[in-house]
């Protein structure tokens, strides 16, 4: 039987996996879980934010269908990305003997399914892991992919690996209890997606921005599963960044990541840096010639129906391009640079002049 809420399949090198995107499946958990054939115990990583009544609700419904299921609370935000967080877990699962067979999964946003993800690839070598993302950013981008990570106090996401999941299950339903800039920093991934590789879907985020910052179930469900199955096609198609088209979902990355680094993870949400950063790199484009300054301002405007910020005041320069300079798209000591050819097409550009990056990142931050 078809299911109606399958956003995609994700194809990648050691087999294939649902992403699954509708209103209210959380309670469904368990019988996918049977349907992967995957068995308890299953041990539940989310945070403080999360875990009522997510993390919860995730382990009652595994258990209304005979699966076993411990919970590992980890302190909301990206700073629990470090690896005194992650011995914590190491030794939580040894504690109850945790073996091969027995999945990990990840109930919140980003940073859990990052950190989960992580614990999930090096424990016992690797143990099954399943995605259960709650937040916006985490259903649109980061739980499909199997980009799993820790943060050095240097840069984000220095050490981790690829690591495939064995599903991803998106309950939309918890998005309406997200407050508007936590919906927003999450659509900002989203609308990247539209910018790079879909013009339609900035039509439909132009012409829905309200209903989409309002959760209406079915548009948001809507865009949420077109928004995966483009992450989908990209991963499928280039699964370890190797061919020079994942490195396109990145648009916008490159100063949003020095941005988050060098706030020390304080000042900006995740999505948040990246809508600075895809305004640096279109205005850069546009200085290059790439792009009409129409273009320019329809994401700005785009942007700002959805109050994400546009430019980062007061913040400290030299510390942003420290953080550049640490970025692991860096290729033969330059940056590679995600910008757009038009909307719907993204290429990566390695001869943006030095002089221009500096200028651009100057006058966001003025």
């Amino acid at each position: 039987m078809a299911d109606e809420n399958l956003a995609a399949v994700v194809h990648h090198s050691g087999g294939s996996y649902p992403v699954v995107a509708g209103w209210g499946i959380l309670d469904d958990l368990g019988r996918r879980f049977l349907e992967l054939d995957l068995k308890g115990p299953a041990y539940i990583i989310t945070d403080s934010n999360v875990m009522n009544p997510y993390g919860r609700q995730a382990q009652l419904a595994l258990q209304k269908h005979g699966i076993a299921a411990h919970i590992f609370i980890i302190p909301a935000g990206e700073t629990s990305k470090s690896f005194s967080i992650v011995q914590s877990i190491y030794d939580w699962l040894v504690e109850r003997r945790a073996e091969r067979g027995h999945p990990i999964i990840a109930v919140g946003g980003g940073v859990v399914g990052d950190l989960a993800g992580f614990v999930a690839a090096t424990f016992l070598r690797g143990v099954p892991f399943v995605q259960v993302p709650t937040s916006m950013a985490a259903m649109v981008d980061a739980s499909i992919g199997g980009k799993v990570a820790v943060n050095l106090p240097q840069a984000k996401n220095l050490v981790g690996a690829f690591y495939q999941p064995r599903g991803v299950f998106a309950d939309v339903q918890a998005l309406s209890t997200l407050g508007k800039r936590e919906l927003a920093e999450g659509w900002a991934e989203a609308i990247k997606h539209g910018f790079i590789l879909d013009a339609d879907l900035v039509d439909t985020f132009e012409q829905h921005a309200e209903a989409l910052m309002d959760v209406e179930p079915e548009i948001s469900t809507q865009v949420i599963r077109r928004s995966m199955a483009i992450k989908a096609e990209v991963v499928s198609q280039d699964e370890r960044e190797t061919l020079g088209i994942r490195i396109l979902l990145n648009y916008g990355h490159t100063i949003g990541h020095a941005l988050e680094a060098s706030t020390e993870y304080g000042r900006f949400f995740h999505g948040e840096g990246v809508s600075v950063g895809m305004m640096g790199a279109a205005r850069m484009a546009e200085q290059m010639g790439m792009i009409s300054s129409e273009l320019v301002d329809r994401q700005y405007e785009l942007l700002r129906r959805f109050n994400l910020p546009t430019s980062a005041a007061g913040v400290d320069i030299d510390g942003i391009f420290r953080a550049m300079s640490m970025d692991k798209k860096i290729e033969a000591g330059s940056n590679r640079w995600v910008m757009l050819e038009g909307v719907g097409k993204a290429v990566v550009r390695r001869d943006v002049p030095l002089d221009l990056v500096e200028a651009t990142v100057r006058e966001l931050i003025g």
